[in-house]
């Protein structure tokens, strides 16, 4: 099946659900059509669902930012995987045991770099020839869910603990408490962009994750302070090593920022 083929099939396969949220398909030029939409993306996306290299051959490979993975092992779990009708996904994927490898979206290359380096919107980028199914699930459940379903460590310990004072019921049924808690996780990872972006690179504003001034296309951690300590290594001066303290201090900021959104303490 081509790529065509599998969007077409995706499309087909939830045409007949409603759901709370917008699903929005395109096959376009992504880093201009982010940056005509800056926007409303920046106030209304919830995640993006790459599907540029869906039609991979056997194997499932998947790279997404962190509160996703809980949604892709979920969906994984409870779609059977067609090279073999005894086993999910998930079972073929993690073979004997092992534990599910979900790589990260830093690189610059793909049509994911706008949302996520750029914007700060989550995404997910799958390849596997059988993923239409995968798609489908996530991205029912990141439409139709009450509350989004991203996995935030912290921000599910406060949820628990409003389960535990059963105050639960109670939130749901207030419609702006829902609205205010998806907006902290969607709010999340927008707040680890920096408007100043990467040293030399500031197109690319997400300080966890991007690209490396060494491996444009391949995904860094902590890209910024990456290169610092690189270039520091190499001219061995207090200024260097001043600028791998400053982009230390910028990543610290900008995770305490997401950790003040979740909470409620920053909007």
């Amino acid at each position: 099946m081509n790529l065509m083929g599998a969007i077409l099939l995706l499309i087909n396969m939830m045409g007949s659900f409603e759901t709370n949220a917008v699903l929005l398909f395109a096959s376009r030029g992504s880093t201009e059509w982010v940056e005509e939409n800056k926007e409303i993306l920046a106030s209304r996306a919830v995640a993006y669902l790459n599907v540029d290299c869906a039609v991979g051959g056997p194997g499932f490979h998947v790279l997404a930012t962190p509160q996703l993975d809980e949604l892709i092992i979920k969906a994984t779990q409870q779609v059977t995987d067609l090279d073999n009708s005894s086993q999910s996904i998930y079972e073929s994927w993690t073979g004997s045991g092992s534990s599910p490898l979900i790589g990260r979206l830093g690189g610059g290359g793909s049509d994911y770099a706008a949302f996520v380096q750029h914007m700060g919107i989550p995404a997910a980028d799958i390849a596997f020839g059988g993923a239409a199914s995968v798609w489908e699930l996530i991205a029912l459940w990141l439409a139709d869910e009450e509350f989004l379903p991203f996995d935030y460590l912290s921000y599910a310990k406060e949820l628990e603990e409003i389960e535990a004072s059963k105050g639960w019921t109670t939130w749901k049924k207030d419609h702006l408490k829902v609205r205010e808690i998806n907006d902290r996780l969607m709010m999340a990872e927008r707040a680890f962009t920096d408007r100043d972006g990467l040293f030399g690179m500031s197109w690319y504003k997400h300080l966890i994750y991007g690209p490396s001034k060494h491996n444009d296309y391949g995904s860094q951690s902590f890209p910024g302070i990456d290169d610092a300590v690189k270039l520091a290594k190499t001219l061995h001066n207090a200024e260097s090593w001043h600028r791998v303290q400053h982009e230390v201090w910028r990543d610290s900021r900008v995770i305490r920022q997401a950790s003040l959104v979740l909470f409620g303490q920053l909007t």
